[in-house]
C-alpha cells in the first residue's frame, strides 16, 4: 500500500476523516488499506480529541467500488481464506467501533464499499450517489444481519435479491441515506461536527446501548438504558449535566430540557 492511500485530516472540531484515497481504480480496498484504515480508527478509539469520524472516498467517481480485484486475483485458495477472515473481523471492529460514524457516500460504493457505508452510523449522499449490495451477483451472501434493522424487511429483500443498483433519491427514500445533499462531503462533516458537539461519554452510551440492544426485550432495552443514565447522574452532578440548557434558560425562559 502507498502511504497516501489513505488521506487522514481534521475537517472540523472533533471531527477525524478518513479518505480511502485511490481514485484510479474507484477508491479499491486492499487488505493493506483496510488494515490502515483499523490502526487509524484504533487510536481515535482512545483519542478524546476524537469525537465522530467521517469516512469518504476521493475523487467524483466512487466512494468505494469494493475490494481490489486485481489483489484478490494474484491470492491462493488458501491466501482467499485467510484474507477473509481477517477482513470479517476489520468490518466488525468498525461496525462496533464506539465513536460515531458518518459515510459521505459520493459516487458508487458496491461490495466492501457498501458494506462499509452501512456498517456506519449516518450515511450521507445525493444525486450521484448509486450503491448495490452486488453480493448475489456472484452467489454472494453480504449485509443481511444488519441491512433489515436499517431499511425494513421488505426493501432490503428487495437490494438483497436483486443487487441492483440504488441511486441518491431512491437511497434517501427508503432511509438507506439519512442526509441528501448537493455538496456531500461538506454536509457529511457538517453532521459528524454536530455529532461531535455532543458530550462524548453519551455519544458512547448511545452506541453501545444501540449495538447492544438487538435480540433484547424491550423491558431489557429499557432498564440498561436506565441504569446508563443513573450511572451518568452520579459522575456528574444535575448542575454539570444540564449546564448548557441552564445557560441557554437564562438568556432565553422558554427553553426547556
Amino acid at each position: 500500500m502507498c502511504d497516501n492511500d489513505l488521506r487522514v485530516d481534521r475537517p472540523a472540531p472533533g471531527v477525524l476523516r478518513l479518505t480511502l484515497n485511490r481514485p484510479a481504480v474507484r477508491n479499491a480496498i486492499t487488505l493493506a488499506l483496510h488494515r490502515r484504515m483499523d490502526a487509524e480508527l484504533s487510536a481515535a478509539a482512545s483519542d478524546d480529541s476524537v469525537r465522530a469520524v467521517v469516512l469518504a472516498g476521493a475523487g467524483d467517481r466512487a466512494f468505494s467500488a469494493g475490494y481490489d480485484l486485481a489483489e484478490l486475483a494474484a491470492m491462493t485458495p488458501a491466501q482467499a481464506v485467510a484474507a477473509t477472515a481477517e477482513r470479517e473481523e476489520l468490518l466488525w471492529r468498525y461496525a462496533t467501533f464506539p465513536k460515531p460514524t458518518v459515510a459521505a457516500v459520493h459516487g458508487a460504493a458496491h461490495g466492501a464499499g457498501t458494506m462499509l457505508a452501512v456498517c456506519s452510523d449516518l450515511r450521507v449522499g445525493g444525486a450521484e450517489t448509486s450503491i448495490a449490495v452486488s453480493a448475489a451477483k456472484y452467489g454472494g451472501v453480504n449485509l443481511t444481519w444488519l441491512l433489515d434493522s436499517l431499511i425494513g424487511g421488505a426493501h432490503a429483500r428487495d437490494l438483497l435479491l436483486t443487487a441492483r443498483e440504488v441511486r441518491g433519491a431512491e437511497a434517501h427514500r427508503i432511509g438507506l441515506l439519512h442526509r441528501y445533499a448537493v455538496d456531500v462531503a461538506g454536509a457529511a462533516v457538517g453532521l459528524a461536527e454536530l455529532i461531535a458537539e455532543r458530550p462524548a461519554a453519551g455519544l458512547r452510551e448511545i452506541k453501545a446501548l444501540l449495538l447492544e440492544g438487538a435480540g433484547r426485550s424491550l423491558r431489557d432495552r429499557f432498564d440498561r438504558e436506565n441504569t446508563a443514565v443513573r450511572s451518568n447522574l452520579v459522575e456528574q452532578p444535575i448542575s454539570e449535566m444540564f449546564s448548557s440548557f441552564f445557560a441557554a434558560r437564562s438568556r432565553d425562559p422558554e427553553v426547556e430540557v
